[in-house]
C-alpha cells in the first residue's frame, strides 16, 4: 500500500498489528498512488512489450521526476499525470508522455506466441549437472579477455553481422539469466556462461569509444551501431529516427528499448561484432496466451527479474534477424538446494487467487 508492489509471501512471514500501535498506523495514509500517463495514443489496446519496457527502463534510471495532474478518477482511484525529467519541468514537448507518444514503439510486432504441446501435468526434476553452477558469485564476473585493453580494428563495416547465438534443442537445459522481464509473454534471458565475455566486450566498447574520434554517421534504420546510453556504450540496432535529433534504439545484448541522441551513435566496428548477441526474446511456457494483468505481470517481474535460472526450451522461432528470434521456455529456480521452483506453476496458482479477488 506504500511502495505499489505486488508480492507472494509465507503465510508464516505475516504479522498482525498490534492493537495499541493500529491508531497510530492508519493515521497515515497509503502512499503509493496510481496514475497514468495522459493523452496517450487513442486504442492502443494492451500496450506492446516495447512501449512498456522502454517506460520502466526511463522511469527506474531517474532518482526523481516532477509531475502534472491533468485529471483525477475518482471511481477507479488513478490520477493522469505527464510526468518530466527535472530539468525538463515543465515543458511539455519534452515529458515523457510526449517521448513515449512520438515513438515508434506501438507499430512494433505484437508477441510472437508459439503452440507448444506439454506431455504430462507435472514439473520434471531438474538434474543437469550444469545447475550446480548457477549462483551469483560475489566480487566480479571473472574476464575472459586480458587485462590491458586490446586496440580494435579501425576498419568499420555497416553489413557484417555478428554469428547467431546457437539455441539448445527442444528439452535441453540452459544455465539463463533474466535481465529484464516484462510480463510472461515477453522477456529477455540471456546465456549463464557467455555473461563474463559480455562484460568484458561492455569494457573493451567502453575504452575505445571513450578515446574513439567523434565523426559524423549516416544513421539507417534495422542497421547496427554503437551507442551511449548513460555511461555505457551497446551495440545496438537503430528502431526509428524521431524527432529533435532522437533515435530508438533496441540493445542487442540487454532486450532494452532506449531514447539516444544522434551524437551519441557511432560506427560499430569489427572487433565488436564478434561476440553473438546475447538477448534472447522469450516468452514463458506451461501458461496460457493473454493480456497480463498488471498484478500478474508484477507478479512474474519479482520473481525473475536479475536472477539466475535454468531454461527449458520447448520452442524456437527463428527469424532473419538474429535479434527478431523468439523462443518459449519453461524456467526454473533452483536456489534452494532440495526444490525447484517451477514459474509457470507459480504464475498459474497466482492466476487462480487473482481471479477470487475480482
Amino acid at each position: 500500500m506504500d511502495t505499489g508492489t505486488v508480492a507472494t509471501v509465507k503465510v508464516s512471514e505475516l504479522r498482525e498489528i498490534p492493537p495499541q500501535f493500529l491508531r497510530e498506523v492508519i493515521a497515515i495514509p497509503p502512499q503509493a498512488l496510481k496514475c497514468c500517463l495522459a493523452d496517450l495514443p487513442p486504442n492502443t489496446g494492451m500496450w506492446t512489450p516495447d512501449a512498456v519496457l522502454w517506460l520502466r527502463d526511463t522511469v527506474m534510471n531517474c532518482p526523481e521526476f516532477s509531475m502534472k495532474v491533468v485529471k483525477q478518477d475518482g471511481s477507479k482511484g488513478i490520477a493522469h499525470v505527464y510526468m518530466f525529467a527535472p530539468e525538463n519541468f515543465p515543458d511539455m514537448d519534452h515529458s515523457i508522455n510526449r517521448q513515449i507518444k512520438n515513438a515508434d514503439l506501438w507499430r512494433h510486432q505484437k508477441d510472437v506466441f508459439l503452440s507448444v504441446t506439454l506431455s504430462g501435468t507435472s514439473s520434471p526434476k531438474v538434474t543437469s549437472d550444469a545447475v550446480s553452477a548457477l549462483r551469483l558469485t560475489s566480487g566480479r564476473l571473472e574476464k575472459s579477455f586480458s587485462d590491458s585493453p586490446r586496440e580494435p580494428s579501425s576498419a568499420v563495416t555497416m553489413t557484417d553481422m555478428p554469428p547467431s547465438l546457437p539455441l539448445l534443442k527442444t528439452g535441453e537445459l540452459m544455465d539463463v539469466y533474466v535481465p529484464v522481464a516484462c510480463h510472461p509473454g515477453h522477456f529477455i534471458i540471456q546465456p549463464w556462461k557467455e555473461l563474463h565475455n559480455l562484460e568484458a566486450l561492455m569494457e573493451e566498447m567502453l575504452l575505445y569509444y571513450s578515446r574513439a574520434e567523434e565523426k559524423p554517421v549516416n544513421i539507417e534504420k534495422n542497421k547496427l551501431y554503437a551507442a551511449k546510453i548513460e555511461n555505457q556504450w551497446y551495440r545496438v540496432v537503430i528502431k526509428g529516427i524521431l524527432r529533435n535529433g532522437f533515435l530508438s534504439v533496441y540493445e542487442l545484448d540487454y532486450g532494452k528499448h532506449e531514447f539516444v541522441s544522434v551524437e551519441k551513435v557511432r560506427p560499430l566496428v569489427d572487433a565488436f561484432r564478434k561476440l553473438p548477441f546475447q538477448a534472447i526474446t522469450a516468452q514463458l511456457a506451461g501458461v496460457k496466451s493473454q493480456q497480463w494483468s498488471e498484478e500478474a505481470s508484477i507478479l512474474f517481474r519479482n520473481l525473475v527479474e536479475k536472477k539466475p535460472l535454468v531454461a527449458q526450451i520447448q520452442a524456437v522461432n527463428e527469424s532473419t534477424n538474429s535479434w527478431d528470434r523468439k523462443i518459449v521456455t519453461f524456467l526454473v529456480d533452483t536456489f534452494l538446494p532440495d526444490t525447484d521452483i517451477w514459474i509457470h506453476d507459480f504464475v498459474s496458482e497466482s492466476l487462480v487467487e487473482f481471479s477470487k479477488d475480482d
